[in-house]
């Protein structure tokens, strides 16, 4: 690799550093704020996005506080120095930043600017344009940063290299799944544990945020979410090695480990501070794998591959 194609490298990890230096400047100098209370107001508009927009806001806050795109780049950088093809890497990294770029905006809880205004409902039009005013130097940052992948990959390499295709289908199927569970967490779990009088079930601030595994304190609450996820993800894999979602997409998970990989990913998730961490490091490894296989893959030998 060249000089200046590696500064170029060095550049786009400082540029999409800049939002998470940003972040914690304000973090550490907060200054001033100012609390408003409403008598009798609250958050009455709900939508069926709200349980995906809550997780992606917890885990979009993660990624912006670790340097996860500066780290991502720096990784793909990594891989191109290790022989992978620089364009397929360079295209991969440049769309994860530009979808992070274009997500984040979208998933805080947007109140109305008036004084006990309500929360503003999502994909209405007043939603739309508060998330294009929204937009920023965290956008501008990530945008640029995966221009210049761009620029100094798009010649580099034949692009010949070997796809599993299979990355683009985990993603889909992960979200088929998600969708699955949030059906049976509210259709199915949510009246069941309101006849049998248990706390209600609310996912509107999305699965990351309503259940947690600590040992030195049981989430009875958060209980019922985590059998649901548990059941739903190991009992498919155990029985016939892939979800709904896999299914639809016509991947599977082949391996004598399948079991093990399905009874500790999907609860690991679930870990506070560290689940979504190793949810964010998880995908950046798949992205980077020469084989499209997951950290977890690796660990336990297993293989995602697609069905015959």
């Amino acid at each position: 690799m060249s000089r200046p194609a590696l500064a170029t490298w060095l550049v786009a990890a400082a540029v999409a550093a800049f939002p998470t230096w940003e972040e914690w400047q304000y973090r550490l100098v907060p200054g001033s704020f100012e609390i408003i209370g409403c008598a009798g107001m609250g958050w009455p508009e709900t939508s069926p996005l709200d349980p995906l927009r809550g997780d992606l806001d917890a885990l979009l806050m993660d990624v912006e506080a670790w340097a996860i795109p500066s780290l991502l780049i720096l990784g793909a950088l990594l891989a191109c120095l290790r022989g992978r093809d620089p364009r397929r890497v360079g295209r991969r990294t440049a769309g994860v930043l530009v979808l992070i770029a274009v997500v984040k905006p979208a998933t805080p809880l947007y109140s109305s600017p008036e004084d006990c205004g309500g929360g503003i409902p999502i994909l209405s039009a007043e939603w739309f344009a508060t998330v294009l005013d929204s937009w920023g130097s965290t956008q501008v940052c990530l945008i640029g940063a995966a221009a210049l992948i761009l620029l100094v990959t798009w010649r580099a390499g034949d692009g010949t290299s070997s796809s599993t295709g299979v990355i683009w289908r985990r993603a889909v199927a992960l979200l088929v799944d998600y969708a699955v569970v949030l059906v049976l967490l509210t259709f199915v779990v949510g009246p069941i544990m309101w006849l049998t009088d248990w706390p209600s079930l609310s996912l509107d601030y999305g699965l990351l945020n309503r259940a947690t595994i600590s040992l030195d304190d049981i989430d009875l609450d958060g209980l019922p979410v985590l059998l649901v996820v548990f059941l739903y993800f190991w009992g498919q894999h155990r029985l016939w090695g892939q979800t709904l979602g896999k299914r639809l997409m016509g991947i599977h998970v082949s391996s004598a480990h399948m079991a093990l990989r399905t009874l500790i990913f999907p609860i690991l998730v679930f870990v506070p501070f560290v689940g979504p961490l190793v949810l964010i490091v998880n995908g950046m490894w798949t992205l980077l794998d020469p084989e499209d296989r997951a950290l977890h893959d690796r660990f336990l030998n297993t293989e995602v591959a697609r069905s015959a």
